[in-house]
């Protein structure tokens, strides 16, 4: 058989007016889709879109294609970093072809899940049931499990680590059923697409493990499986390192947590009607009657299974076991979420359309599977509304978990950022009261104190989140800025110092302190911080801008300058770094850098109106009178300008003019 062959499959056995219903089953597959994911195209970014896409400068300049590997490249928050190179050259090719418009990343997300259920289909096929790959297809994209993937720009690692294990199965089997050496290398190619993108697709190598279980038993087929696996590994001790903190409960507690987590999943696959962005779950800490029946209902599942259905059924429930077992065994914040069960749906898909003998031919039974497909669309359509907003989703997020702190925690969040300030410290202080001993909870509910000019509560609450986690950054530059305010700079030093001594890649803490420093008149001090954060992170935009002030207020310009443009490169829409460069063009006499400098922002985006002003002087500089008076007007109509300014600038307009 030819490496064509499923192709062929499922092509060949469709001819005249059946290829044509079965072009228009896929065709009408795809308008379906396209109704319920439409609206995703104009949604915002989401809660982990900020530090992974929105702010994160690695995606932006990726210094060749070994800075992918770099796993602080997937954040630009060092705390968060992961090791998904795919994930980030995505983003990347996204940037380069939108910026940062919204709507290009949810368009490649969908068209991903699109690129899954196609694949989903073609398992069914190479799993020899040709009939059912548009059921398959249909079942697997309309299920509103898939919503939060297809919709969530940083789900997109779920759904391309899906692509890399759904093609590394198929692979597999029709190597093992050709023999052919190009479908064993493809196999492997895929293991590996899917661990650049999820550290989850390690599960290829028990899933082609499973299959070979099952069928021909021939181990030393999975041998380059295994050395993938061990490759990965080593590569990602080699990345990030041993050092991952302390476990968030103990295995025995995570046992009895994702036991009743299995029995949770397959609710949520039968009845999708209470998807949610944090779910209503709990942490179990001893065998109580939940985790009991949880566990019975588990092994009865599995007795039923394996004693009545068919092999495939037996393959895709212990394969989705596998595929959930790295969030099973390994103790994560996250107690459950929707997108785990992404790639469980894409194995049990084929085998419950084969299990309930379902056939395309019965009239019935497929009126019965429109109607089931029909209320999957409708479902997912309401999903997808749900994240059309930061506000809906996580309004939607405490409807159905008041209980659970991180959905009042967001939605403080968005009504901070929406300015209703009493609605946040409402929502906030709901958050401590569930968690008080929450590091983030205490740290957004002092922010608000602070917004509301509570600055005693505002210190009470950042020290409770340092209670907690003492090289938490963000509450200690936050603490810090609080000392320096009420007049202790030295506190705010030695809680900078002490926390760089628990957390010394984090640059921002460095450039904070060093800001401080220079406040205290210790240049010296400011310029060796600044340094330090950029030898942990050479990228990092806001001690490039810092570095280039300091070395510009001493004069040493040429260095200001490479450090201005260093800061540029990262963020062409750094207001700060632009008009800084453009003034410090003008005064070592170079207009033509400066008008570079500005014409270069003003084609990235909205600049602030005092940059037209510089502008203005570098053409005026260069004797372009009449650019230079159309940048003066517009500086004064787009900058609130005091009146001393404006009578300047209009004389000189004045003497352009009758020059």
């Amino acid at each position: 058989m030819s490496v064509q062959s499923s192709a062929e499959t499922l092509w060949a056995k469709r001819t005249g007016p059946a290829r044509h219903w079965f072009l228009g089953g896929w065709l009408l597959l795809a308008v379906v889709l396209g109704v319920v994911y439409a609206p995703a195209v104009d949604f915002p970014f989401h809660y982990d879109d900020d530090h992974s896409i929105v702010t994160n400068p690695h995606i932006r300049d990726v210094d060749g294609v070994g800075r992918l590997f770099d796993p602080r490249s997937f954040s630009v928050d060092p705390d968060r970093s992961m090791f998904r190179p795919l994930v980030v050259l995505s983003y990347v090719l996204n940037y380069e072809l939108g910026g940062l418009d919204p709507s290009g990343y949810h368009l490649l997300n969908v068209f991903v899940h699109l690129a899954c259920s196609v694949l989903v289909g073609w398992f069914s096929v190479t799993a020899g049931f040709t009939r059912h790959a548009l059921p398959v297809a249909a079942l697997f994209s309309t299920h509103p499990v898939a919503v939060e993937v297809a919709t969530y720009v940083s789900a997109r690692s779920e759904s391309l680590a899906a692509i890399g294990l759904s093609l590394s199965l198929i692979a597999y089997v029709q190597a093992r059923r050709t023999g052919c050496t190009i479908w064993a290398g493809s196999a492997i190619a895929s293991m590996g697409w899917g661990l650049l993108a999820k550290a989850t697709a390690i599960v290829s190598l028990a899933l082609v493990s499973l299959w070979e279980l099952r069928t021909g038993k021939r181990w030393i087929a999975l041998t380059p499986f295994a050395l993938m696996a061990c490759v990965y590994l080593v590569q990602m001790r080699a990345a990030v390192g041993t050092a991952v903190g302390e476990p968030v409960r103990s295995l025995f507690a995570q046992g009895l947590t994702q036991t009743k987590a299995l029995v949770y999943y397959l609710n949520l696959l039968v009845i999708p009607t209470r998807l949610n962005v944090e779910h209503a779950f709990s942490e179990s800490h001893i065998p109580d009657l939940t985790v009991i029946a949880a566990g019975l209902v588990v092994c009865s599942v599995a007795i039923v299974i394996w004693r009545c259905a068919s092999s495939l059924l037996r393959f895709a429930f212990l394969g989705s076991v596998l595929t959930l077992a790295p969030s099973t065994l390994v103790p994560l914040n996250v107690l459950v979420n929707d997108h785990r069960l992404y790639p469980v749906l894409a194995l049990l898909a084929p085998a419950l359309i084969k299990g309930v003998g379902y056939r395309a031919h019965s009239r019935r039974q497929t009126s019965l599977f429109v109607i089931l497909l029909a209320a999957m669309s409708l479902l997912s359509a309401q999903r997808v509304g749900v994240w059309s907003t930061e506000m809906s989703l996580w309004t939607d997020a405490v409807a159905k978990a008041p209980g659970m702190h991180r959905a009042h925690l967001h939605l403080g969040g968005q009504y901070e950022a929406a300015g209703d300030t009493k609605a946040a410290l409402g929502s906030f202080r709901t958050a401590v009261e569930l968690a008080p001993h929450d590091q983030l909870t205490n740290y957004n509910y002092g922010n608000a104190l602070l917004a509301a000019h509570d600055s005693a509560g505002a210190i009470t609450a950042f020290r409770k989140s340092l209670d907690v986690a003492p090289g938490f950054a963000n509450a200690a530059i936050n603490l810090a800025l609080l000392h320096n305010e009420l007049g202790d700079p030295a506190a705010a030093i030695d809680l900078l110092s002490s926390t760089i001594g628990l957390r010394p890649g984090n640059a921002e803490l460095y450039r904070r302190r060093a800001l401080i420093h220079r406040g205290q008149r210790d240049d010296v001090a400011a310029e060796r911080d600044l340094r330090a954060a950029l030898s942990a992170d050479p990228t990092h935009v806001e001690s490039l801008y810092s570095l280039g002030n300091l070395l510009s207020d001493y004069g040493r310009s040429v260095k200001a300058t490479q450090r201005y443009e260093a800061a540029i490169r990262q963020r062409p829409d750094h207001q700060g770094a632009i008009f800084n460069l453009a003034w410090l063009s003008l005064t070592v006499g170079n207009p033509s850098m400066a008008r570079q400098v500005c014409e270069a922002a003003l084609l990235v985006g909205p600049v602030q109106g005092k940059l037209y002003y510089l502008l203005g002087q570098a053409y005026d500089e260069l004797g372009r009178s009449d650019l230079a008076i159309t940048n003066y007007q517009r500086f004064l109509q787009s900058w609130p300008v005091v009146p001393q300014m404006e009578k300047v600038v209009r004389e000189r307009m004045k003497l352009l003019s009758d020059g």
